[in-house]
């Protein structure tokens, strides 16, 4: 069981950018973010479900890193210095400015 979890909701900026917006997060994002977090052993990503008369999510994804280790601040700190240092890019896909990427650690209850 992972001792950590690090949410991380997130939108394109339109129906349009929606597979770039995947591609980049699928084989750029997410690469580069186990690259400045070595403790994470698994990701996954979840797209929310389309359910008749259910009220949608505002962010339309959700990504699961899975995290070995307890030092959630600086797990947490090695993403921000990463994108200090350049190596993290962002892509014009994500919706930073109308559904900004909500962010949450959390640690195992057990």
């Amino acid at each position: 069981m992972a001792k950590t979890l690090f949410l991380a909701w997130s939108s394109p900026t339109s129906d349009e950018t929606d597979a770039a917006f995947n591609d980049w997060y699928e084989n750029t994002h997410i690469p580069q973010v186990r690259a400045a977090i070595p403790s994470i052993t698994s990701v996954h990503r979840y797209r929310t479900a389309d359910l008749p008369g259910a009220q949608q999510p505002e962010h339309r994804y959700l990504t699961v890193y899975e995290l070995d280790t307890e030092d959630i601040p600086t797990a947490a700190a090695a993403i921000g210095i990463a994108a200090q240092q350049g190596k993290v890019d962002l892509t014009d896909t994500i919706d930073l400015t109308n559904v900004p990427p909500v962010m949450h650690w959390y640690a195992s209850a057990e």
